[in-house]
């Protein structure tokens, strides 16, 4: 899908498949306790082969992208169809490995995951961040997207309009 970096560190992101479970899952058994609390609001899940199992299931409604480095998974962006809310409507999650953050990985993740939306029929994106999350709210800076948020408590809730992709 897309490629960015030089070298040894180019980092290659693509779609998720039945195959990378156990990459998702060893990506979020590395997360510390305040990237789990950034990521999932509170703990991490205690099922997290269930969860992996079903992020990895990519379907009209669902769809998640790794950024490997060679083998490894260093970041997931998915995305969930909210028919309750509005069929065009998308909510979207990212994790980095902490090791691998301000590479560009979050805004390659986050460029995959707009065009992948829009093919299955989205027209909005919506996320819920941490306040506190400061490397999330700086890939929303960096992408013009800081007066599409809405605070919450300590919560921001972020929502964009999706456009064609070209």
């Amino acid at each position: 899908m897309a490629a960015t970096g030089s070298g040894i560190d180019t980092t290659t992101v693509r779609c998720l498949g039945a195959d990378d479970a156990g990459a998702v899952q060893r990506l979020h058994a590395r997360l510390d306790q305040h990237d789990s609390y950034m990521r999932w609001f509170g703990p991490q899940p205690k099922q997290l082969t269930a969860f992996s199992d079903q992020l990895c299931e990519c379907n009209k409604r669902r769809c998640a992208l790794g950024a490997f480095i060679g083998d490894e998974l260093v970041g997931v962006g998915n995305f969930v169809m909210l028919d309750g809310v509005s069929p065009t409507t998308v909510e979207f999650a990212l994790v980095v490995a902490q090791d691998e953050r301000l590479h560009g990985i979050g805004t390659s993740l986050l460029d995959g995951l707009e065009d992948e939306a829009y093919r299955h029929g989205a027209r909005r994106m919506v996320a819920e961040v941490m306040g506190e999350n400061a490397p999330m709210l700086q890939v929303i800076r960096e992408r013009g997207w800081a007066h599409s948020l809405r605070r919450d408590g300590s919560t921001l809730h972020l929502e964009v309009k999706l456009h064609v992709a070209e």
